[in-house]
């Protein structure tokens, strides 16, 4: 009994609260039995799998024919909390009938090299300066591999060699909290044949990568690891397309920075305004905005299309310049 509702303590979604339960159609009832049947641990409302839950986790998913494995121990619940949030109301908001979405939960991507902050980025006299393009690995790189207008570009690799030797450097992971992958009408995109440097699967896509950064230092951590993450690809792994699909239409890149209320998003927005486009200026074209979970709550179920929820409930930061 109750085995759909332990099933959902996957490694995506590790922890769970009673409200988030119902929000995604569980009977949160029993939470209790399964905790007193030690499945399930509880600390301060909010419940994750025990040992024993784990083993019935693999029992129940092998049973039900899921791919999924069993949540540990989550290292930050409360920031686990709000990606399952997040999830749960894309999900609802968005049908994505006539195309594939795809979630990527806590993209944990190597971004090369790794960087101390005062590497990456400085404030001088309140204007942002980004460091990074001046490290000298990262200069003789940029410099080598010029970017590749969409018109000559090629499915392949154009150098694996030096693309091989950057992916031997000391790395750092992404640490974003939620990436959705958004391909349309894929039916019109199937003879391509896929491309080796695509290891992330994202041609032929829009992609919105979230995360729960709330200070204005981890923001700023976050962006320049999403910055290398952007100038590898399109100088290294998928030079030409990036930012243009097959088709030759436009895909975008947003990072988007999730709160939980209007306020600390209105807070993050201004914060992060402030320091004007300079935040993107190395990377364009991208995007940066701002989204309060109260606010895509209130966004309408089952829209055709992300970009029927997405510029509507949040607020911009940096557009594509």
């Amino acid at each position: 009994m109750y085995e759909s509702l332990l099933t959902r303590f996957s490694q995506d979604h590790p922890c769970w609260d009673r409200e988030l339960l119902e929000r995604a159609g569980e009977d949160a009832a029993g939470l209790d039995e399964l905790t007193a049947r030690g499945l399930l641990k509880e600390r301060g409302g909010v419940y994750a799998l025990t040992g024993s839950g784990a083993e019935s986790f693999r029992r129940a998913a092998a049973e039900m024919f899921l791919d999924e494995r069993p949540g540990g121990e989550p290292e930050n619940a409360g920031r686990c909390l709000l990606t399952t949030a997040l999830w749960l109301e894309l999900e609802r908001a968005n049908v994505q009938r006539w195309g594939l979405k795809r979630y990527v939960v806590r993209p944990d991507w190597p971004v090369r090299p790794a960087l101390r902050r005062e590497e990456v980025w400085r404030i001088e006299g309140g204007k942002l300066r980004w460091l990074y393009p001046d490290e000298p690995r990262f200069k003789a790189m940029l410099a080598a591999h010029p970017a590749v207008p969409h018109r000559r570009r090629r499915a392949e690799i154009p150098d694996p060699a030096a693309w091989a030797a950057w992916r031997e450097l000391p790395g750092e992971r992404l640490g974003l909290d939620l990436a959705l992958i958004v391909n349309y009408d894929f039916e019109n995109y199937r003879d391509f044949r896929g491309h080796p440097g695509d290891e992330h699967r994202l041609v032929n896509a829009d992609r919105f990568y979230f995360s729960a950064a709330a200070t204005a230092e981890e923001q700023l951590d976050a962006l320049g690891r999403f910055h290398r993450l952007l100038w590898e690809l399109r100088r290294l792994a998928i030079p030409g397309y990036l930012d243009c699909d097959v088709h030759e239409q436009d895909s975008v890149n947003w990072l988007i920075f999730v709160s939980r209320t209007r306020a600390e998003a209105d807070a993050s927005l201004a914060r992060l305004k402030a320091l004007g486009d300079e935040l993107i200026r190395p990377v364009n074209p991208m995007e940066i905005w701002t989204l309060a979970l109260e606010d895509l709550k209130a966004a309408p179920d089952r829209c055709e299309v992300i970009w029927d929820v997405l510029p509507q409930a949040g607020r911009p930061v940096c557009l594509t310049l």
